[in-house]
């Protein structure tokens, strides 16, 4: 085998929401001095992570006068829209729900690819001076909250830093997942990993296989086979997949049209009606399994045949137990022959091919592997004064704070959907706390350590893998159209305060 590559580092309101904290936090920023520029940073609130949810956390912190510096591992911004750059990467909810409230994202696309979306953050950061409160290569290590003095101490690869408050925005992923084959050592082939995988790359003269079935490899399968000499998908089992057409509809193009005249208020219903649709989707189909798995079959009966459906397209779960991918162009790809699906167990690699459990040989130049990553929600060492916090199992309140690990916000999405139609209303939140602290005299904020009973909503691989190492979530119904308006209400008697 020339090349086992894998990446150690991965990380889915009112146009101006939050904006009424400003009077009960406009002072909270000035109790301590932010200093971006020195090695030894103090500030109020420090943000690990410069991607969707940091930028996001940002903004709403600048706007209600809180000071704050954000510690970035990268030498750029955008989380995993900077560090993914496999053929077809995009995100796979529509962007005008997944971009941000206070600053929408106007497009003729309705998904938008990995280098539209890194522009976009980037245009954000710069619009809201955010990039000067940046410090990039600067990775946390370990991160310990003083009881005594109510603060934060941020070790990183650059210094020491100190805080009141702390929050996480470094994701959900960590490593590849790289499932071990037999006869991989005698493959003569290359063997990569999309997450090690650059779109400027072309395989024009190789026999590609795209090993894989969720999100990643029915993004990455039309982009590939238009840059490979052959494209053969090899899926352990299937997924169900919707296509949709990229053009967003006369709707919505209505809609931005009045955005850009000064006419905003339609845009933003649009925003919570996609958002609904959704929601109301993911609780219909799993209600109702008999009629999501007719629907499926029924989206896909003009493109195969019934043969080829029950072989490929029909899993062995009920819809929404797992995401969805969206499918942009694979119809097309497949009525033309440029991809080709197989589904089974791969047995082992020879020199220049591998073999399925059936016995079918695929002849194989270059592997690639959409296998996806293991979970980790902390990248660093927690400790509260001298006791280490083990997130596996950790009771993990509406997607915000950590059971016993005071000062410390942790903005998590909900599963199903476009991450920022939550950790938006969680960031908000977060600062109303804060805010509340500031009026109160009080310096610490907690939620107490407590047993939760919790199945995960999704049953994904990546989460069957790594259930174990999962917070509990609690405290929320788990469909940001119903959240954000009854789940996030502020309630002082939720919390411990001191």
């Amino acid at each position: 085998m020339n090349a086992l590559t894998t990446a150690l580092d991965a990380s889915s309101d009112l146009d101006n929401p939050g904006s009424e904290l400003s009077s009960a936090s406009n002072s909270l920023g000035s109790a301590l001095t932010e200093c971006p520029d020195h090695p030894n940073a103090t500030t109020t609130v420090i943000i690990i992570g410069a991607g969707i949810t940091g930028i996001g956390a940002a903004y709403y912190l600048a706007i209600n006068n809180v000071s704050y510096t954000i510690l970035e591992a990268k030498d750029d911004l955008g989380g995993v829209w900077y560090t993914h750059r496999w053929h077809g990467a995009r995100c796979d909810s529509e962007f005008i729900k997944y971009s941000y409230s206070f600053k929408t994202l106007l497009s003729p696309y309705r998904l938008q690819t990995r280098d539209q979306i890194h522009e976009y953050l980037r245009s954000v950061a710069e619009d809201f001076a955010i990039l000067p409160h940046i410090r990039f290569n600067t990775r946390v290590v370990k991160a310990v909250f003083d009881t005594a003095n109510a603060r934060w101490i941020v070790h990183t690869t650059a210094g020491v830093f100190t805080s009141q408050f702390l929050i996480n925005g470094n994701g959900y992923f960590s490593d590849p997942y790289v499932p071990l084959f037999k006869g991989a050592d005698t493959f003569e082939g290359e063997i990569v990993h999309t997450s090690a995988l650059d779109s400027q790359r072309t395989f024009l003269e190789k026999n590609v296989v795209l090993v894989g079935s969720g999100a990643t490899a029915i993004c990455c399968a039309p982009e590939l086979s238009a840059v490979s000499q052959s494209l053969v998908l090899v899926q352990r089992s299937p997924s169900y997949i919707y296509e949709i057409s990229n053009t967003v509809g006369p709707l919505t193009r209505a809609c931005q049209y009045l955005h850009t005249r000064g006419l905003t208020f339609p845009l933003t219903v649009l925003r919570y009606a996609i958002q609904w649709k959704d929601d109301l989707i993911f609780v219909g189909f799993r209600k109702f399994p008999w009629f999501a798995r007719w629907f499926f079959k029924h989206h896909w009966h003009k493109t195969i045949d019934p043969d080829t459906f029950q072989r490929h397209f029909r899993p062995r779960y009920n819809p929404w137990e797992q995401r969805i991918p969206v499918a942009i162009g694979l119809k097309e790809q497949l009525q033309q022959k440029k991809i080709v699906i197989k589904t089974g167990e791969i047995d082992r690699f020879t020199e220049s091919s591998l073999v399925m459990a059936d016995g079918e040989e695929i002849r194989c130049d270059v592997c690639i592997l959409a296998t996806g990553f293991n979970l980790n929600l902390l990248k660093f060492d927690m400790h509260v004064d001298e006791q280490k916090i083990a997130i596996g199992g950790i009771n993990f309140y509406k997607g915000i704070m950590l059971g016993g690990v005071p000062n410390y916000f942790h903005p998590f999405g909900a599963w199903h959907t476009a991450w920022t139609q939550r950790s938006e209303t969680v960031t908000r939140f977060a600062i109303r706390i804060m805010a509340y602290m500031k009026a109160k005299g009080f310096r610490a904020v907690r939620i107490d350590r407590r047993d939760i009973g919790f199945t995960p909503p999704l049953t994904s691989n990546y989460i069957k893998r790594c259930r174990a190492m999962m917070p509990r979530f609690y405290g929320t119904y788990d469909l940001p159209a119903i959240d954000n308006l009854v789940s996030y209400r502020f309630n002082p008697r939720s919390f411990k305060f001191s």
